[in-house]
């Protein structure tokens, strides 16, 4: 019997996998199922075969820990006290179970055999299938939802494609078989990078352009110089701070050049320009979780938005949703899920740590610039893809 489940778990693994990465690019909500019901799943797998819970890792189990009791002590003074208490709730269903993913007893069992081959083949039929979609200017989205739907509803899958693409390509720059053919493992990637270009060049979301982007430039500059590029992605953080005012005082300063900016840019300049003034507000404790898509947006400049003509429903930027919404708390909160990611990154095996910091600055952009922050499939595509390299780091031999 615990054979049998030592073979399921694998198995069930895989075809996680191959769901959001097929029909999780064409369908963002796929992944919060995924991950979540997928994390859930494993851990009952390992559970029965161990006779004995799987236990999450230490340092992500204290912070998540931290993180919920904290987060309902601000509940309790929020500005809208009804309206956090719903995503409190949701948030404790999408961190405890993804918290299991960091378990080390699930992340040994999972690997599967083929892993590399099929994930490999199934990303850049993904992609691929995309692409054509997106240039045919989507016969399937409007099959399916009408011939109103945009082809924006395909932007979160490409986004969440982009990030668990890089663990994709670690396995394959790990791969023994290719140990002694560099050079076609280098091609092989190549032509996993070409796949994903081909949506990302036809898509109308600029933010997963600039993830992929950021995190090709930033996988790169780890393989040259690694320790340069490691301690600039620890930093950056902390610099990213200073975010909401840099935004205010380029509208203060340079409101003519938003003419030339494209108009979801200039929607996110004109949200981040209100938002900032809102946290001047309530600087130490926030407004309330979930309450920045209720803050005043015509206050100071609201006369000169071209494109904000209502409340946001949040705020496009992980530090100004942080700071809005929880505070000083808040911010440190994101501050300590930064540092642990990147110290998980720098902490892998030399062959995949360029591919897990290009991965990191992916993800850090997207919180940067796209989604809220709080949506279960955003943080199911980033547990999905630490899980992904934490299976790769335990399968290959350690170096003593």
């Amino acid at each position: 019997m615990k054979a049998a489940t030592g073979r399921l778990l694998p198995a069930f693994y895989l075809s996680l996998l191959l769901l959001v990465t097929t029909v999780g690019t064409f369908a963002g909500g796929v992944w919060a199922s995924a991950g979540i019901g997928g994390a859930i799943i494993m851990s009952l797998i390992v559970w029965f075969s161990d006779r004995r819970l799987p236990l999450p890792q230490t340092d992500l189990a204290l912070l998540t820990l931290a993180a919920l009791p904290i987060i309902a002590v601000l509940n309790c003074i929020s500005s809208a006290s009804d309206v956090s208490w719903a995503p409190w709730v949701r948030l404790v269903s999408i961190f405890l179970p993804l918290l299991f993913l960091s378990s080390p007893a699930i992340q040994t069992k999972a690997n599967h055999l083929h892993f590399g081959t099929v994930v490999l083949f199934a990303a850049m039929i993904g992609a691929l299938a995309l692409g054509l979609e997106l240039f045919l200017g989507g016969p399937l989205l409007h099959a399916t939802k009408g011939v109103k739907a945009s082809l924006t509803e395909y932007n979160r899958g490409l986004s969440y494609l982009v990030l668990v693409a890089f663990p994709i390509m670690a396995d394959v720059r790990s791969d023994d078989r290719l140990a002694q053919r560099p050079r076609r493992g280098v091609l092989v990637i190549l032509l996993l990078i070409c796949a994903l270009l081909i949506p990302a060049s036809l898509t109308e979301s600029r933010a997963a352009k600039l993830a992929l982007v950021i995190g090709l430039a930033a996988m790169v500059a780890a393989q040259l110089w690694p320790i340069v590029t490691t301690y600039v992605l620890g930093v950056l953080p902390l610099l990213l701070l200073g975010w909401p005012f840099a935004a205010q005082k380029f509208f203060l300063r340079h409101y003519d050049w938003l003419a030339h900016f494209p108009d979801s840019w200039r929607d996110r300049m004109e949200i981040w320009d209100y938002m900032s003034y809102r946290i001047l507000e309530h600087p130490w404790l926030g407004w309330g979780l979930g309450t920045s898509r209720l803050l005043d947006f015509q206050q100071p400049h609201g006369s000169q938005y071209v494109f904000r003509m209502t409340h946001a429903m949040h705020p496009h930027n992980v530090v100004t949703q942080l700071w809005v919404e929880l505070g000083l708390p808040g911010l440190a909160l994101g501050l300590g899920f930064a540092f642990v990611m990147s110290s998980k990154a720098y902490h892998l095996d030399a062959k995949i740590r360029p591919f897990a910091l290009g991965s990191y600055a992916a993800a850090l952009t997207l919180s940067l610039v796209a989604y809220d922050f709080w949506t279960d499939s955003l943080f199911a595509a980033f547990a999905l893809t630490g899980f992904a390299f934490s299976v790769i780091n335990r399968r290959l031999p350690r170096v003593t």
